[in-house]
Formats: structure tokens, sequence, C-alpha cells
């Protein structure tokens, strides 16, 4: 109980947790979201700033140029006074309160973060501004008539030159330096969009992204809360559903508690019986009061109060020894037309069936007991009866185990009830085990010792299908002590059976039928030894009989057609017909005597015979055969080489005919106890139990059979098909 109310609150648990971890990811999103944007927010800060210098460069030189042009014409000292305040604004000696700087340009360069490329392309355009400040104060003074001495200084007087100062203004030299001046500071203008651009375009990316987590965050939040309120709903109808259905379960009850109490005694009348249960069941129905109910029981009737028949029934039978000895009838009165549906329930029906299931125990147990008393005096007798049968039927299994052991065979047997296998001693004796050996878990020890693969047909692994059938025969290979693999041959069927004809008991044997297995093989193997002799001499004369017979035929009918000129097409043509069909039955005669008996398998060995096979076949089919083997050069028995080519020969034969598969992989691998050929093929498959019966599967198991091996194929429609061979090593 406390696992399913657990079951219940873990999904409010984990959209609780959801809701929590939504949350907190929309918190986390915006304070990532607030910081983006203060970085982008001080990046484009950054780029009005650094055009804000640079500008203020460019302007400077403007202004300077203009202040000097105006002094020189107007001779007023307020022009010169502007200038010198201008150029101590440049280099941070005077700071004007409306200006915005506190510093010189070129501080204001170091303390804005610019990179090496744009410092130096900013350095440049002011290193070039400052000689235009040399050259307009040379231009100042040749309007004042002061003159440079041979030392650069300004101590020679004279007369002012206009002229002079305004060549220098309106110079070559004066117009190519602001000219310089201003090519730097367009590329530094240029390199700080750029590197603006890329860090406010990826600032602005990441915000988008931020916004968008926000966003989806926010709308899984409400589907969270949406699907949290549509469960409280649900549970909340649930739990008043429960509730409706306990209390309709606790009416149903507390009839059956007063209706088995009713029966407890069989002391009682059951005509008394009867009549009280029909009044009583009433109470236990949806509907109390519309309820009546009427019980037929052999013969006779008993009803509740108000009886009346309805379309709205319910009914059982009451049954004994399944025999009906009366029926449970249960009717609505008076909701004709009240209802659209039926009110009849599904617990109400269960509930009809009990009562009559109890009534039915009550009868059985009254009669069971009036019968006992009569049978009490016969009672002896049967037991006098039965303990002679069993004591002959002791001296009859005596006898049996007798006949078993003189017949060399183990005993088996399986009870119903009991999950474990009774096991004759003879059963270890003939693995060569003793019974001391499986004390400790008798299932992994018989497990361990059946083969592999025939692990389905073991005894041990079909217990529950043997209780049910009661019957069991199997043919399979265990693995003896000393290492050596016996055939095991185990049958049984039902001894018991339980009052409803259920195997309760099944005995059986267990023998040794190795030696008969061996012979079967030997026979076997004789008649494909002999079978492979004659398909040899068939091969032998068709090689040295028919294609002698057809090569001397097609060399002379080769010296007719380079002797003899036709005349007539039609003569031609029909010579050249039966040249060509000569030379295919002595190509196919040729084939049909390496199919017979490949000499290659004689003389170098199963791997060599199945390469040339895929060989020969490779380019004239669709499928892409692949051969891996781990034997080389090593040989086996002849038999088993030409059993394992046949297999290999019908399964590719199979595979080109009927599969239209792309690929197929032989492998022939050696392992130490056992000799694996397996061919896959990625065809179309089939369903083995529907081709069981074939030639060619029928072929193949016969041939894998006769050298005591184990034959498998699995396949399923589109899945391929796999063959296995399995030969345990000698």
């Amino acid at each position: 109980m406390n696992n399913l109310t657990d079951d219940k609150k873990r999904p409010f648990f984990w959209l609780f947790l959801l809701n929590i971890i939504l949350t907190l990811g929309i918190l986390i999103s915006l304070v990532f979201l607030y910081f983006n944007q203060e970085k982008l927010f001080e990046s484009q800060v950054n780029r009005y700033t650094s055009y804000r210098l640079g500008d203020a460069l460019r302007q400077s030189d403007d202004f300077l140029t203009e202040y000097c042009k105006n002094f020189i014409v107007t001779k007023d000292t307020i022009w010169e006074k502007k200038y010198w305040e201008l150029v101590a604004v440049r280099e941070g000696r005077l700071i004007p309160e409306d200006s915005g700087w506190e510093r010189s340009i070129l501080d204001s360069m170091y303390h804005m973060g610019f990179s090496q490329e744009e410092f130096e392309l900013l350095k440049d355009a002011l290193g070039k501004s400052n000689q235009l400040i040399k050259k307009e104060e040379q231009a100042f003074n040749a309007a004042k008539g002061i003159y440079l001495d041979s030392l650069n200084n300004y101590s020679i007087k004279g007369k002012p030159d206009l002229e002079a100062a305004f060549n220098i203004l309106y110079g070559q030299d004066y117009l190519m330096t602001k000219t310089e001046v201003m090519e730097p500071i367009i590329k530094f203008e240029s390199l700080i969009e750029s590197r603006t651009k890329n860090t406010v375009d990826k600032f602005r990316e990441k915000g988008e992204f931020l916004l968008w987590t926000i966003f989806i965050s926010i709308a899984l939040l409400i589907s969270v809360f949406i699907i949290s309120y549509y469960m409280i709903i649900n549970r909340l109808i649930q739990k008043e559903q429960l509730s409706n259905q306990l209390q309709s379960r606790s009416k149903e009850q507390a009839c059956l508690y007063k209706i088995s109490q009713l029966t407890e005694s069989t002391q009682k009348d059951i005509d008394h019986i009867l009549e009280t249960t029909a009044s009583i069941i009433p109470y236990g129905w949806q509907f109390t009061e519309q309820t009546c109910c009427r019980i037929t029981f052999q013969g006779k009737t008993f009803t509740s109060v108000q009886f009346s028949e309805s379309e709205w029934k319910q009914e059982a039978k009451i049954i004994e020894s399944n025999k009906e000895i009366g029926k449970i009838e249960v009717y609505y009165n008076d909701l004709t037309g009240r209802l659209t549906t039926t009110p009849l329930l599904e617990e109400e029906q269960e509930l009809i069936e009990a009562i009559a299931l109890i009534l039915g125990n009550f009868n059985e147990r009254k009669s069971y007991l009036e019968h006992l008393k009569r049978s009490n005096q016969n009672l002896k007798d049967e037991i006098d009866l039965k303990v002679k049968t069993e004591v002959a039927l002791i001296e009859k299994e005596q006898q049996l185990q007798y006949a078993l052991d003189a017949s060399n065979e183990g005993i088996w047997e399986i009870y119903r009830d009991d999950d474990q296998i009774n096991f004759s001693e003879r059963c270890y004796t003939i693995l060569g085990y003793t019974s001391d050996e499986s004390v400790l878990d008798q299932i992994d020890f018989w497990k361990g010792i059946v083969v592999s693969d025939h692990q389905e047909k073991a005894l041990i692994n079909n217990v529950d299908e043997i209780k049910k059938n009661g019957t069991h025969d199997s043919l399979y290979r265990m693995k003896t002590k000393d290492g050596a693999y016996k055939w095991i041959h185990t049958k049984g069927k039902a001894v018991e059976f339980t009052a409803k004809n259920a195997p309760k008991r099944i005995v059986g044997t267990m023998s040794d039928i190795t030696d008969r297995m061996k012979q079967e093989e030997n026979i076997l193997d004789a008649i494909l030894e002999t079978e492979d002799k004659e398909r040899s001499r068939i091969a032998s004369e068709i090689h040295d009989g028919l294609q002698q017979t057809m090569s001397t035929s097609l060399m002379s009918l080769e010296k007719v057609r380079m002797s003899v000129d036709f005349n007539e097409p039609k003569v031609e043509e029909r010579f050249q017909m039966g040249y060509q069909y000569l030379k295919k039955a002595i190509e196919e005669s040729r084939t049909l005597a390496h199919n017979l008996m490949p000499k290659v398998i004689s003389e170098n060995g199963i791997t060599a015979a199945i390469e040339s096979l895929i060989s020969a076949i490779q380019n004239s089919s669709s499928t892409s055969f692949n051969f891996d083997q781990n034997i080389d050069k090593n040989r086996l028995k002849l038999s088993v080489e030409m059993t394992l080519y046949r297999i290999t020969q019908e399964a590719i034969n199979n595979v080109i005919k009927y599969a239209n598969a792309t690929k197929c992989n032989i492998q022939i691998l050696k392992h130490s106890d056992v000799l694996l050929l397996t061919i896959d093929d990625n065809g179309d498959g089939f369903i083995v139990e529907e081709n069981l019966k074939t030639f060619g599967i029928n072929s193949m198991r016969t041939r894998a059979e006769s050298i005591g091996a184990y034959f498998e194929i699995n396949s399923r429609p589109q899945k391929g098909t796999q063959i296995l061979v399995e030969l345990p090593s000698e």
C-alpha cells in the first residue's frame, strides 16, 4: 500500500522539482541577460567615445587652421589666443569645463583600451597633426615678422610677410600633411566600427538566446502549472469516486458478511437460509428501496418484499458439483424512464455471483454431511480395500524397479506441487556421477552437463511443460564426468491425476542410447559413402566416356566447318546451332561431373573445395560470398569433408535460387571441443516451421546427423537465414 501511495506521489514530486528548476533557470537567465546588456551598453559607449576622440582630433586640426588664417587676415590677437588655448586643450595643459575631456588626447588613447593597431593609427594621426601645428606656428610668426634662425629658434625679427604666411597655409606640403592626418583617422574609425560591431553582435546574439531561453522556460513553467492543475483536479475526482466506491463496497461487504454468518452452521434449514437471504440481498445494492430479489432453488421460490420484475435484471446460477440447482435474480423497480443507461454495476454482478457460490457451497456441505453419516459404515470397507490395493501397487512398483534395474535405465519423478525432479541413483551412474555430487543445486548440476545447443530439449528445462501435458519424450546429448558425450533418451507420462484430471505425478525413464545412435550414424555414413562412391563412378564415366566421345565429335565438326563452304545460309545456321549445343553439352557434363564428385575435396580438402565452389559461381551470381576458416590445410575425415561440402553446396544453391540476398558469409571454425559450420545470408528469409519437411532441409539435416553433428536452421521473413552445423571433436 505504501508503494502504491509513493507511486501516486512521485509525479507530483517530479512536477514540483521541475517547477523549481525552471524558476531557477529563469532567474539565472535574467541575471546573465542583465550582465550581457551591461556589456552591450559599455561596448556602445566605447564606440561612441572612440568616434568622439577621432572626431575631436579631426575637428581640432580644422579649428587650428581656421584660427591661424583668421589671425593672418585680421591681425586680431583673439584668434591667436584661441589657437594656443586649443593646442593646450589637446596637450592636456588646459581643461575647459564644457569640453568633456579630463586629460590630453594621447592620454585618452591610453585609457580607451584600444588595440595596438588602433593606437598606432591614432598616434600616427596625432604626430602628423603636430607637424601641422609647427607649420601653423611658422605662419603665425611670419605674419608677425618673426623668423627662424640657424638654430631653428624664432629670434630674427623683420617685416611681417603675409604672403609667406599664406604660402605656408596653402602650400602643397601643408595640404599633403593635412590629407595624411585624415588617412589614419579613417582607418582607425573603420577598425573601431568592425571591432565594435562584432562585439555588439556577439552580445546581442547572446542576449537574444537568453531572452528565448527565458520565454521557453516561462512557457514550460506555465505548461507544468496547467498539468499540475489538471492532475490535482483528476486526483480530487478520483478520491471522490473512490469514496463513493468504498461506500458501495461497504454495503456489499455487509450484505456478504451477513449471508456468510447465516450459512456458517449446516444445522439450519435450507428453506430458512434462502428466505432470509432473499430479504438481505436488496440492502447490498446501490438503490436499496428499488431493489427486489427472487431465489429459485430445486423447484421452490423465495422472494423479497414487494417483488416485481423489470427490464433491469441481474442473475447468477447456484451450482453444486458442476450442476445448476437454482438461481438468484435481482431486479431494479421504479427506474424506468429515469435512466438512459443501465444502473447495474459489475461489482453488483460479482456480489450476486459470490452469494450464489456461498449458497451452493452451503448446500454442498449440508448434503455432504448428510451423506457422510450414511457412508461411515461403508468407509471401513473401502479403507480395507484401499490397503489391499496399495499393497498390490507396492508389489508392482517393486517388480517394475527390478525390471528397470535389469534394463540398465534410470527412473525420474515429477510431482505437480514440487519444482524438483526426483532422480534415481541410476540416472547419475549412467553419466559417471553419484547423487552426492548434485546435493548443492540439482538444477545447475543437470543444466551444466547438457550440451548448450540441446538445452531446449533437456528434461531439466521442460518441467513446467511436462506438468501441464503429463508427457515427455526427448533425445539430447550430455557430458559425462570423464568428458565424453552420450546420447540420452528421456521419456515419461502421468501416472496419477488430480480431481480435475490434471497430471499430479509423472514417472519416466532415462536411457543411454549412445550405442544405438552410433549404429544409426554408421548406417547413414555407409549409405552416404556408398552414394558418394556411386557419384564418383558416374562422374568418372561422364568424364572418361561421354566427355571424350563428345570432344571427339566436336573436333570432327570443327574440321568439317573449316573444310566445307556452306552455300545455303539455313544449312550453315543449323550446323552452327548443332556445333554450339555440342560445346554447351560438353561444358554442362564437365560441371555435372564436378558437382557429382569434386576431386578437389579428396586432393586438397574441404576449404579448397568450398573456395573452388565459390569461385565457380561468384561471377554468375548477384550474391557476394565470403568464406572464413581457421583449419587451413588440416584435413578431416573424407566422409566429414564430403558431408560438410554437400551441406554447403545445398545451402548456396538455396541462397542463389530463393534468398535474393546481397551477402552470404560461410565459416568453418574449429574450437577445442567442436567444429562449427555456419552459413548466414541477409536475404528474404522464411518461416522455418512451414518448411521443415522440404527436401533440401531434410537432406542437410540427414547428412549432418549421419556424421553425429547437430543441425539447426534459423530464419524469419525479411531477416535472412542462418544454418548451423555443430560437430563434436573426437
